[in-house]
């Protein structure tokens, strides 16, 4: 008479460096499902093992397969070392046994009678209560953990190392500056501030031998609040958890997005006029869209206007930044007018203690002897206090320039330096009213007016 067919299912919910008798190995559950085979007088044609499988995933392919196996005939039933390997899910579970007894089959334990539906469900109901005390268990010690000061994920950020080991006290297993990678966090969060595309930022990173790394990392990096110096998990936060290696300013900047069309969000990203040019001829607003070629355009849709204005994009960007240029200058005697207030010489001041907080703070994270020489302690209390440094200065230039009269070289040097794409078409918003653009084939100079504000 032939054996009944079946396969075995090996699962481990979490492998990592575990061993020992109160780690139930894969070898050791292959032992047991030989050992209920052997006993009911199964065939086991083959072993599906899957580690690192939560018992509560209905998810899992490896389990998933082995059902599907059941009802295609293929075998008769399932062999375990017990119900919680199998599943610890009440509902997945009877779920599954279902499926498998409707096409005949059955589950096999090797330390369990199955045969009896309500001991097995019992068991069940076991299993899937332990699975709840080992994740109350779980999110319990990562409370604990970031109330210490410890960072639970277990990806270290870049521009960080940790030790790790349970027999290190909890001070030498926080976050610690890495000085090879530090620095390039810093220089990503500063050029992204100053409007680097996530694609660029990605690039360039690697460029600078951090490898792996693409646009979505850098999105990850860059909203990644480790990076000031704080430890989260379960719900929990605690601030100054590890030194921080971008002041908070900085951080917040990076956070900020520019507002686009929803119809043309991608043009939007690359011109500044949209929603300033109008039409001349129906003074409605005008829209960014492609030619044939690729080239972009400022045009009016309005199927009712007879004078639909239209413009290169880039030129009439130039145009208006020309135009601009000429009637704000202050050496123009007809410019624009400084509004009254703080004195621009502040904001100079302010800016040039801030590019040397900046090049202090640079220029220790990338010095690798210091370390050696200060200790671990020592060097991450000392940056911390050049991350304060560069905090306060840039809290100081914002209050420098809030007071300011806003001259067109404060204007200048913040576009050329620090202002990124948003940041100059919101200044332009608030600077121009309007732009009317008419049709025709004359140059912009003679078709196009500018109205400041």
């Amino acid at each position: 008479m032939s054996k009944v067919k079946v396969i075995g299912y090996v699962r481990v919910s979490q492998v990592g460096a575990r061993e020992g008798d109160s780690f139930i190995s894969p070898l050791l559950q292959r032992e047991q499902i030989a050992s209920v085979a052997a006993r009911e007088g199964l065939t086991v044609v083959r072993v599906i093992e899957e580690l690192d499988a939560s018992g509560g995933d209905s998810k899992r392919p490896g389990w998933n397969e082995a059902i599907e196996a059941v009802e295609r005939g293929e075998v008769k039933g399932i062999a375990v070392w017990n119900l919680s390997r199998f599943s610890r899910s009440l509902p997945d579970a009877l779920r599954a046994l279902a499926r498998i007894e409707d096409a005949g089959g059955r589950v096999y334990s090797a330390t369990e009678d199955t045969g009896n539906k309500m001991v097995r469900n019992i068991l069940l109901t076991i299993a899937e209560a332990e699975r709840d005390r080992a994740a109350e268990g779980f999110r319990a010690a990562q409370l604990s953990a970031v109330q210490r000061g410890i960072h639970v994920a277990g990806r270290v950020p870049v521009g960080y190392r940790r030790r790790t080991g349970k027999e290190l006290p909890a001070e030498e297993r926080r976050l610690q500056i890495d000085p090879d990678t530090a620095p390039i966090v810093q220089g990503a969060f500063e050029r992204k501030a100053k409007g680097m595309s996530h694609e660029a930022l990605a690039r360039w990173v690697q460029e600078q031998g951090v490898e792996g790394f693409s646009s979505t990392g850098v999105r990850w990096m860059l909203s990644n609040r480790a990076y000031l110096g704080e430890a989260r998990a379960a719900g929990a936060v605690t601030v100054g958890a590890h030194p921080a290696i971008v002041s908070k300013s900085l951080f917040a900047k990076c956070q900020e997005r520019g507002v686009q069309s929803a119809r043309t969000g991608v043009l939007a990203g690359r011109f500044l006029l949209q929603g300033v040019a109008r039409c001349a001829g129906c003074g409605r607003g005008l829209y960014l869209s492609t030619s044939g070629k690729g080239r972009a355009f400022y045009r009016c849709r309005t199927t009712v206007c007879e004078a639909r204005g239209y413009a290169g994009a880039e030129a009439l960007d130039a145009h208006v930044l020309n135009v601009l240029d000429e009637r704000l200058n202050p050496a123009d005697p007809a410019g624009w007018v400084a509004a009254p207030g703080g004195d621009d010489a502040e904001v100079a001041e302010a800016e040039l203690a801030l590019a040397e907080a900046r090049a202090d703070l640079d220029g220790f994270l990338e010095d690798t002897t210091v370390r050696r020489t200060l200790g671990a302690d020592r060097y991450n209390a000392a940056v911390a206090d050049y991350v304060a440094v560069a905090d306060k200065a840039e809290a100081d230039l914002e209050r420098a320039r809030a007071a300011s009269s806003g001259s067109f070289d404060l204007v200048g040097r913040l576009w050329n330096t620090e202002w990124g794409h948003a940041e100059r078409a919101e200044w332009l918003a608030r600077t121009v009213a309007q732009v009317a653009v008419s049709k025709g084939r004359e140059p912009l100079s003679r078709r196009v007016e500018v109205e400041l504000r």
